[in-house]
């Protein structure tokens, strides 16, 4: 398509340049376009195994979009890494760019050429900027007129003369958690010095330059069983000829062999391990040659909670529990070594002897904490700060324990006892040695906190609800499923999203270190994915009340109305998580909400009903009236929105003269009476079909009925009765909204 603006644009064929130019007139022997083999290797220093997987993905992004910018076509592009190695590889890469014409408008027809059909200077300058020939110039119409135009063709390139620079941008626009700089690369950053470059198009190194390195065809075998430079022939060579250098390149196939030999070696041991495929994933990356061994512990340790051994196994060790048949843990382990077997045994020694000191140590912790129950540290809580400015942990329990009962009247009445018991003793368990000693078995809060509250005679939905009150810790993280678990997290979460907005701490952009999102998509994941109502706006009176009476200062209003829009944004972003359309979430989230005679309220208050409310409308939008009753609502909404003056509280039915309003008004009794009782149910896909019934009045409506009449009381009775039309829809959908292709007719 031409646009009506000056300077470069590319026609049609340009926008899909990766197609051969041959498609628009391209010479023959462009048609015959050679194909070869694209191998990018930065070869680096170890990398942590966190690195690994999302740089590959950084790389395969910035390298499709680059060949793209660069009219490279290929078959297909895909990474390789391990620890000391990101890699780049393409199949069937052309070693040509393609060719492209591009249609260049200059400037207006009567500026181009005078009376007598000469070229002007303008046109001329022009014709010398672009290189083109002034006869070659043809006039095109346009909307603002007749303009010169000219086609341009641009003969793709080889592609050993544009890669060097695409490839270094691509490793150098590498984004990591933490990096190093090189001054003498030009403040280059990386995550680990950059230790050597491989570029090879087919058989022909491409000369990349980047971190003060140029690119060659040696690469790297593994460390230790084959510490020799390893020169790469062609790019197709890459694989295997790692693997004859002890690496294997390729992330799928090592992880198969890892899973392989980690049944292989559990069998062996009589059991099986212990599924974690995220230990499997940092272990595929932390190794270029996996060997497993399985090693032994002290069956005495097994007296220690499950929980525990497994994190002593996986926390900095990286090894895997074993199991029987029966789910329970062996005094086994099984490790995984970056290598080969040769010398095992004294391998498996200093791993059996780190492990036995990391369990001695996880012994000592479980035996002192047993001398101290649970309800010994309650008091104890009041010596530490919970955020500043906000009080202790004692403080918090207190809120804890009066928000789970509040809640546990509107959710799970039977779970109000032990859900407040939990609340007061959940935090304990921070105080204890295991969870107090350092990093390694802080993810366990909660869970060991459980484990005293049971030894120390608590009944079991109390040390359940302490379990499960941290969940969920994350979205892919289990949900509480006690009744009583489900209380005690709630109130954890909307009291730790409370609290920050009152000391400050508000999620800004991308940064949120105090998980105040993460709380707050917890919440919100809970209510919808196990159906349970609850009035965002009442729990958030609720949870800030506290912080209030202790802080009469703070700016009441400015803070709910912060943290209102907090809640907003979190229950639209799980719609959205959910792939309910932008505007299908916001119909629901804008929707003024009312049950049983309450104020309308906002759609957004209750999560679970809104994404129901959201749902049906998004199953209701194949309906061939929904569009055409979309425009009419949308009508409506905006005749409403125009109106200035102020409508009478009550309709005036014996003001509705027209045979047109009449009809309008049974069909809205009509609609009422059959969605009554389904607003109360919220059986909303059943309402929508009753409200689609009074597509027909409203278009008889609009027809016949002049709204803006000059009589004013008749006038303002007939907005009285589109507001009532209005009222109904948007109970429970705002459908100005929703965008509808047929909306501009």
């Amino acid at each position: 398509m031409t646009r009506s603006r000056k300077g470069a644009r590319r026609t049609p064929a340009v926008r899909k340049a990766a197609r051969p130019a041959a498609v628009r007139g391209a010479t023959p022997d462009r048609m015959a376009m050679g194909k070869d083999d694209l191998l990018f290797e930065i070869g680096v220093e170890e990398l942590p195994a966190s690195y690994v997987a999302p740089a590959l993905e950084q790389m395969e992004h910035l390298a499709r979009t680059a060949l793209e910018e660069l009219r490279l076509s290929c078959a297909r592009l895909e990474t390789l890494g391990t620890p000391r190695r990101l890699a780049l590889v393409v199949r069937g890469v052309a070693v040509r760019q393609t060719d492209i014409e591009e249609e260049i408008q200059g400037p207006a027809s009567r500026v181009a050429f005078d009376a007598e059909g000469r070229p002007t200077p303008a046109l001329l300058g022009f014709c010398r900027g672009k290189g083109v020939d002034p006869a070659a110039v043809r006039r095109v119409k346009t909307p603002k007129g007749e303009y010169v135009a000219a086609t341009i063709r641009h003969v793709g390139q080889p592609a050993a003369l544009v890669l060097p620079k695409t490839l270094a941008s691509v490793a150098t626009r590498l984004q990591f958690p933490k990096s190093m700089r090189w001054i003498a690369a030009n403040d280059t950053r990386f995550a680990r010095p950059v230790r050597w470059l491989v570029a090879l198009l087919g058989g022909h190194t491409v000369p990349v330059r980047a971190f003060a390195l140029e690119a060659g065809r040696s690469t790297r075998g593994h460390r230790f069983l084959h510490p020799r430079k390893v020169e790469l022939s062609t790019a197709r060579d890459y694989a295997r000829a790692l693997e004859r250098a002890r690496v294997l390149v390729e992330p799928r196939r090592r992880a198969r062999r890892l899973k392989e030999q980690l049944d292989h070696a559990a069998r062996r041991a009589g059991g099986r391990a212990v599924a974690d495929p995220a230990l499997v994933e940092i272990n595929n990356f932390l190794v270029e040659w996996p060997t497993v061994f399985a090693g032994r512990f002290d069956a005495g340790h097994l007296k220690l909670p499950r929980e525990v051994i497994v994190t002593a196994l996986r926390e900095h060790q990286r090894f895997f529990a074993v199991e029987d048949g029966e789910g329970r843990l062996l005094p086994m382990f099984l490790a995984v070594r970056n290598g080969s077997l040769e010398g095992i045994d004294q391998v498996r020694k200093g791993a059996e002897d780190v492990l036995a000191a990391r369990l001695e140590d996880a012994r000592f912790y479980w035996e002192t904490d047993l001398k101290h129950p649970p309800w010994d540290r309650i008091e104890q809580l009041g010596g530490v700060v919970w955020m500043e400015g906000l009080g202790t942990l004692r403080d918090k329990a207190t809120r804890l324990e009066s928000l789970a009962g509040w809640l546990a009247e509107r959710i799970a009445p039977e779970a109000a006892v032990p859900a407040r018991r939990a609340a007061l003793l959940c935090k304990t368990d921070l105080l204890s040695e295991m969870i107090g000693s350092g990093k390694e078995y802080a993810s366990l809060e909660g869970v060991i906190g459980s484990y005293y509250a049971r030894v120390a005679g608590e009944p079991e939905p109390v040390a359940a609800a302490i379990a499960e009150h941290y969940r969920p810790r994350g979205p892919a993280d289990a949900l509480p499923v006690t009744p009583a678990g489900v209380v005690l997290s709630l109130a954890d979460k909307l009291d730790h999203v409370a609290g920050a907005f009152v000391a400050g701490k508000v999620p800004s952009g991308s940064e949120d270190p105090y998980g105040v999102r993460r709380a707050g998509n917890g919440v919100v994941r809970v209510l919808v994915e196990q159906q349970r109502h609850l009035d965002l706006r009442e729990a958030t009176m609720e949870t800030t009340q506290p912080f209030f009476a202790r802080h009469p200062e703070l700016p009441h209003a400015t803070i709910v109305k912060k943290l209102g829009e907090f809640w907003r944004g979190r229950v639209e972003a799980a719609l959205e998580d959910r792939d309910i359309p932008y505007d299908t979430r916001e119909a629901a989230l804008e929707a003024q909400v009312q049950l049983n005679g309450a104020r309308p309220r906002p759609g957004w208050i209750d999560p679970w009903d809104c994404h129901e409310r959201a749902g049906a409308l998004a199953g209701f939008r194949g309906d061939r009236r929904f569009e055409p009753l979309v425009i009419l609502f949308k009508r409506v909404a905006n005749i409403l929105k125009a109106a200035t003056e102020p409508l009478p509280e009550a309709l005036d039915r014996a003001r509705l003269a027209e045979d047109a309003e009449r009809a309008l008004l049974e069909a809205l009794e009509t609609a009422r009476r059959r969605t009554d009782p389904l607003w109360r149910q919220r059986a909303y896909r059943e309402i929508l079909p009753a409200l689609l019934d009074m597509e027909a009045a409203i278009h008889g409506f609009f027809d016949r009925v002049l709204v803006n009449a000059e009589d004013a009381p008749t006038r303002l009775n007939r907005l009285r009765l589109l507001t009532e039309v209005r009222a109904l829809f948007v109970r429970g959908w705002d459908l100005s909204r929703v965008v509808v292709e047929g909306e501009r007719g």
